[in-house]
């Protein structure tokens, strides 16, 4: 559906040359939910305006639906466009017009008739569920609300494509959350592809079937959202992924538990799907002369699978945690967790 082929953009400022883009190469499919994650100056934002060209590359090509974007006419492209709708962080709203006002104003635009209008506008905000609000103005709505009535403008084109410009990161957890429902029954019902740019990883995990992780105009990790979470490659993206897990011990216990016992390890483990249900610290404390102290544990799911996190001090002889170690690894991975003692 969307695909980027050794895409780079510059600009220059200054006379000093940024690269925003950097030979990025990127496929999402049609009917997916692509997540691109990055910190601010990543090259994210510029990466999605590419795609409708908002942004013009300097280099490579950005294929849409089988169409080179880069080949078409003036005339071609506004046609093309019609079928990429974008929702923005701020809301990009007319305040001087009503939601329904808002909401047709892409339709009048292409000159589509006024009962055309009106029905398909009753329809949208029927669906995006401010039917009651057709004559407010924005000012008068939440920020949630804006946001529908940004999504339900964005569908008046009947998009193949969406575009999602950190769409929640001005939104309320509570908010962002009802908002990315809707985004879903937006995939579920109008089967169109979601591309979203986002620096917030719970946002990621809630929604999206991939993601790719950009870092100084590069995309540095791309993967399933199970595999990107479950083992994170790049520091950056670990970094995000424990915005997520929240599986990291305070300094201070770390101190206390190391200086507790002479003989001890801390650490990380891991349990992905069917090992998630295996009683491995009831195992390792029959098998080996290995006390064991949970410090930590959760599990959540990741694309309808078990996912689960446990933190563990072991403590015994060198030789006993070796040999317990060992053991756990034939069912989890194991990280061992740092110490300043160490």
């Amino acid at each position: 559906m969307i695909d980027f082929q050794d895409v780079t953009k510059t600009y220059t400022t200054n006379d000093k040359q940024i690269t925003a883009v950097d030979h990025v190469n990127l496929s999402i499919e049609q009917g997916e939910i692509f997540g691109v994650i990055g910190f601010s100056g990543a090259g994210k934002s510029t990466l999605i305006r590419c795609v409708n060209l908002l942004e013009r590359p300097d280099q490579g090509k950005i294929i849409v639906n089988g169409t080179d974007m880069l080949k078409l006419s003036k005339p071609e492209l506004i046609n093309v466009r019609r079928k990429i709708g974008m929702i923005f962080q701020h809301f990009n709203l007319l305040e001087s017009k009503t939601v329904f006002h808002n909401v047709g104003f892409p339709l009048l635009l292409a000159g589509v008739s006024k009962q055309k209008v009106k029905r398909k506008v009753d329809q949208l905000l029927e669906f995006v569920g401010l039917k009651d609000k057709a004559e407010h103005y924005p000012e008068q709505l939440s920020g949630g609300q804006k946001q529908r009535v940004g999504i339900a403008r964005a569908l008046a084109t009947d998009p193949e494509i969406l575009l999602c410009d950190e769409a929640t990161s001005a939104l309320d957890p509570q908010t962002t959350s009802s908002i990315l429902d809707l985004l879903r029954k937006v995939r579920e019902e109008y089967n169109i592809t979601i591309l979203m740019i986002t620096h917030e990883m719970p946002v990621i995990k809630e929604i999206c079937d991939r993601v790719a992780v950009m870092e100084q105009g590069k995309v540095i990790e791309e993967g399933s959202i199970f595999d990107v979470f479950s083992n994170p490659q790049q520091q950056t993206t670990r970094n995000f992924v424990k915005t997520v897990m929240n599986d990291q011990l305070p300094q201070s216990v770390i101190d206390k538990v190391h200086g507790a016992h002479e003989g001890s390890k801390i650490v990380r483990l891991t349990f992905v799907d069917d090992s998630t249900d295996i009683p491995l610290i009831s195992d390792v404390a029959k098998k080996f002369e290995v006390d064991t102290n949970i410090l930590f544990g959760q599990i959540i799911e990741l694309q309808k699978k078990p996912f689960g996190s446990l933190i563990v001090e072991l403590i015994g002889t060198s030789t006993e945690i070796d040999k317990a170690i060992q053991f756990i690894e034939s069912q989890a991975s194991v990280e061992e967790v740092e110490t300043d003692g160490d």
